[in-house]
């Protein structure tokens, strides 16, 4: 006993003094200094959802052949017996009806249990092969390996590590490949590894589709901005300004007494009824009016307080409106107001958006010109420092590709799961069929006895016979 106690104190304290130093790796790749890396802005934003979204994304990211199959076989099994056994139609004897209508769950239940009993190891086999590198740049996954398997792998090297030390471990790991990743953009060279200890490098090709995909994702972003401003944005800040120019004394009384009511109000949801009361009161006012009350109805929140917020921030951003447009700059006509706003509208919005355009379009010609990533990089800083203020100021573009990369191969790798897994599905369905001819009597047998074909062969083949219209039952 004491000398198990010792060596497990010895094996605690090597794996103490490797954890100081260790950095997992996994695959054949040239280390690189880790660097510090971005807050994920994805995940700071997942923080923030409530748990029924959280529970509809994750289904929805995770949708998959399974879940596919899991649905057919709910639709199978609760749906379809309901139409057998009470179709009005049918000519068909209640009996045999029922008879039919039950091989529909039994049928359901065997699907799931060998088509899902297939698909599970088959799409874990496709995840451990693109973790280690069996595929190629399409589907492999070496430069950011999934966190399962980092942990697996890590708990096979330490198998006397500590929970806490393996996670801190897989966490500097995942860390340490986002930043090998950005590097490896920086310097224009898309290293991945094979499952044999090879290298090899990104396709041009891929690499320039790649960072042409990120620049298109914000050229057209940026295009349906300068759309929305043309064609709904600058329209409606017309008509909303026009209202508080010709009825500014009806505006200020009831949006003051709003924003007092909000401050005295600890509800929000009372402050919403008391909108809706006031849409009643001034229905035969200016329909601008009636626009107001449904943005302030529209806000939303998360719990009271946000909302509460949230009916503050748009009722203080009226409140200044109100006066942007009627004090700070007093308006004699409808024309020289639309005018003013159009022009406000071109230099605040319009003009920072043209600009990101122009920036993004010159980025796509430098990656035509396979100008290298710093140089993009250079430009793109030399542009921010003319205008702090830039629309792109925050843009990291060797980031943004690296998350782009993440989400296209796994992307691939859920449409190579679905496709092949229908496939798998397709190859065992005429085991699922046999399974189903060989279960479904001995269940009927078991449960049913009186609807069984094999204990009452005669009588089903009476009944159905009269279901056809071919001979009569005899009583």
């Amino acid at each position: 006993m004491k000398v198990e106690s010792v060596k497990q104190r010895i094996n605690n304290q090597a794996v103490q003094q490797l954890y100081q130093q260790y950095k997992p790796n996994f695959t054949a790749r040239v280390q690189i200094p880790e660097r510090a890396v971005d807050i994920n802005l994805k995940n700071e934003i997942k923080a923030f959802m409530p748990p029924s979204i959280k529970g509809m994304k994750k289904f929805s990211d995770n949708m998959g052949e399974v879940q596919n199959i899991i649905i057919n076989a709910l639709g199978t099994g609760l749906v379809a017996p309901i139409f057998i056994k009470w179709n009005p139609l049918s000519k068909t004897d209640e009996d045999t009806r029922t008879y039919s209508a039950w091989r529909q769950p039994v049928s359901a239940v065997i699907a799931v249990l060998t088509q899902v009993g297939a698909t599970i190891p088959f799409n874990r086999m496709v995840d451990r092969l693109a973790n280690n590198g069996y595929y190629d740049e399409k589907y492999n996954k070496t430069l950011f390996q999934d966190k399962s398997y980092i942990e697996k792998i890590t708990k096979r090297l330490y198998p006397f590590a500590s929970k806490e030390q393996i996670a801190n471990m897989v966490q500097a790991k995942m860390k340490e490949q986002q930043t090998n990743l950005i590097n490896m953009i920086k310097r224009d060279n898309i290293v991945m590894s094979r499952d044999n200890g090879e290298t090899f490098k990104m396709s041009e090709d891929g690499y320039k589709n790649l960072l042409n995909e990120v620049l298109d994702e914000h050229l057209e972003s940026a295009n349906k901005e300068v759309t929305k401003c043309l064609e709904t944005t600058i329209p409606k800040k017309t008509k909303r300004a026009e209202y508080y120019r010709t009825n500014k004394d009806e505006a200020l009384k009831i949006f003051n007494d709003l924003n007092k009511l909000v401050d005295e109000t600890p509800n929000p949801k009372g402050i919403k009824k008391h909108v809706k009361d006031l849409k009643k009161q001034y229905k035969n006012s200016d329909p601008e009016l009636q626009a107001i009350f449904d943005d302030i109805l529209d806000r939303r929140g998360n719990n009271p307080e946000d909302l509460r917020i949230a009916v503050k921030a748009k009722l203080t951003g009226i409140l200044r409106d109100i006066d942007f447009y009627t004090t700070k700059n007093n308006f004699s006509t409808k024309e020289e107001l639309a005018k003013f706003v159009k022009n406000y509208e071109n230099e605040n919005r319009l003009a920072p958006l043209e600009d990101e355009i122009k920036v993004l379009n010159e980025m796509k010609k430098m990656v035509k010109s396979h100008a290298p990533m710093t140089s993009i990089e250079n430009y793109i800083e030399n542009e921010v420092k003319k205008n702090p203020d830039h629309r792109l100021s925050k843009f990291k573009f060797s980031k943004e590709i690296a998350e782009h990369l993440q989400e296209q191969i796994k992307n691939n790798i859920k449409a190579h799961k679905q496709l092949t897994g229908l496939r798998v599905s397709l190859l065992i369905l005429p085991l699922s069929c046999w399974v189903l001819n060989w279960t479904y009597p001995r269940f009927m047998d078991a449960l049913f006895p009186n609807l069984s074909n094999k204990k009452h062969p005669k009588e089903i083949k009476e009944l159905v016979n009269k279901a056809n219209h071919q001979t009569e039952v005899k009583s």
